[in-house]
């Protein structure tokens, strides 16, 4: 059986209007070929981009939103949020928030995204007045759960496709870990996130998000 192909980005306008295709989830080698594409990013026009675009009005002037709904981006991982915007753009992310941001980055190219990526990633990170550290933040051997810093480092910094952790909203933090472990959010590659999260009790996720979260 021929492999479907997902949709290209310069179809994805009509797909998302009239469900003329369906986004698939990329696998590893894909995520490959798209981020070996990333243009630079220029930080200067990405601050002007991110003032026109209004993305100002959800994430703050500064990208540290005092909303906990939506996710500080100051000092994210250019990288990671290079492909966020990539994965609402191509409507990989189902939620009435995602919904918004699908529209939104619909209207940007690669070059803006990447702009806007490296403009938010130089930003200095908030900082977090970290909880008693919790015992799932060591990982469990038995459920065959890492320790969250083999991925987001040990400051909670995160690496590349990874996110930074610390600083970000307890509240969104425990949104999007519920979302991984319900399979509402299915967009981590290699699913790495959705495999661990499922095996998270509810009393976890609030002690992860309180550790890393503000």
């Amino acid at each position: 059986m021929q492999k479907k192909l997902p949709c290209t980005f310069l179809s994805l306008g009509l797909a998302l209007t009239f469900g003329t295709c369906q986004a698939e989830a990329l696998t590893a080698s894909d995520w490959q070929r798209e981020l070996n594409l990333k243009p630079g990013g220029d930080t200067g026009q990405g601050r002007m981009i991110y003032e026109q675009r209004g993305c100002a009005g959800c994430h703050g002037t500064d990208a540290q939103t005092d909303n906990p709904q939506w996710p500080v981006l100051a000092g994210q991982r250019p990288l990671y949020v290079y492909k966020m915007l990539l994965d609402y753009q191509a409507g990989r992310l189902q939620s009435a928030d995602a919904a918004i941001m699908g529209s939104l980055a619909q209207s940007l190219n690669r070059e803006e995204i990447a702009d806007i990526a490296e403009w938010v990633g130089s930003l200095p990170r908030p900082a977090s007045p970290q909880a008693a550290e919790p015992v799932i933040l060591g990982g469990d051997r038995q459920r065959l759960i890492p320790p969250c810093s083999a991925c987001h480092g040990a400051q909670g910094q995160g690496w590349d496709l990874q996110p930074a952790l610390l600083g970000q909203h307890r509240d969104y933090l425990g949104k999007a870990l519920r979302r991984f472990k319900s399979g509402e959010r299915d967009n981590d590659v290699n699913a790495g996130m959705s495999q661990f999260a499922k095996k998270l009790s509810d009393e976890e996720i609030r002690a992860l998000a309180d550790y890393y979260g503000r």
